[in-house]
């Protein structure tokens, strides 16, 4: 049995390491990471960190949900970014030089969501023991939950999709009421669901704080202290940029998953 959970642990982060190289390196080609060079390297450290611990995790108490939560955030932050910039290898790099270029740009539509979600709504809700603190807090969780599925169908939905900064391509499943929603309440009290159950799940973790003792006080402590390194990633925005052109896609692109305004349409490859 631990020997089937630990195939499984390390097969996820042979794919994870795979992605992310493979994106980083059509990334460089694209031109998309030179310009905020610092905060990529930054958001590939984040992301490989939650990768590996929750690799690890998985192999060892597969029973415990922060280890597939963790592991999630990872898989789906790298291989969007390596969908994403496939995309715009094949339709701007160099266009029509590689196949299923429209199902890459459509899945790096839509996966950025759960893995936010994942990463500052349910990490906080359930760590360490991958459970509610009570389950006074279900109803949290559940409305998170129906907030970041409605937001990933609405992004996989739409009618188009941005493949690089102005130019967009025709979603082959994309439906009209998507977009839609962009310009009605429902983007924006959706986004409000999610902002206030964050704000719940680090309501829990302070309550989990104060009740804990021993070993899961020490584990909620050195959370503490990685939370706490998040925002110096921020920094890198403040860094004089001496590049040449701005890049196709910057970092926005890297936390949403879309680009800029959209200029023009390119076909479908």
């Amino acid at each position: 049995m631990c020997k089937r959970w630990a195939w499984v642990a390390w097969s996820m982060l042979a794919v994870y390491l795979v992605s992310m190289v493979a994106g980083i390196s059509l990334s460089v080609v694209n031109g998309t990471f030179q310009p905020d060079a610092a905060g990529q390297v930054g958001l590939a450290l984040g992301f490989s960190a939650f990768m590996v611990v929750g690799a690890l995790i998985v192999a060892h108490r597969p029973s415990n949900a922060i280890g597939w939560m963790f592991s999630a955030i990872g898989l789906l932050a790298f291989t969007a970014l390596l969908a994403v910039e496939y995309a715009t290898y094949a339709y701007v790099t160099r266009p029509g030089s590689l196949p299923g270029a429209t199902l890459a740009a459509w899945y790096g539509s839509w996966p950025w969501v759960p893995a936010i979600a994942l990463a500052l709504i349910f990490t906080p809700l359930l760590f360490p023991t991958g459970r509610l603190l009570s389950p006074r807090w279900r109803p949290v969780a559940w409305l998170a939950g129906a907030a970041t599925a409605a937001l990933m169908v609405l992004g996989a939905l739409g009618p188009e999709l941005d493949v690089a900064g102005g130019h967009a391509i025709a979603n082959p499943i994309g439906v009209a009421w998507a977009e839609n929603s962009e310009e009605s309440p429902v983007v924006p009290t959706l986004s409000v669901l999610l902002v206030v159950s964050g704000l719940a799940a680090a309501g829990s973790l302070v309550l989990r704080f104060r009740r804990s003792r021993g070993e899961e006080r020490q584990q909620l402590k050195w959370f503490t202290y990685a939370v706490a390194l998040v925002p110096l990633f921020g920094l890198a925005d403040f860094l004089p940029y001496s590049g040449g052109e701005p890049s196709l896609c910057g970092s926005p692109c890297v936390v949403t998953g879309r680009c800029g305004g959209r200029d023009s349409a390119l076909p479908a490859v």
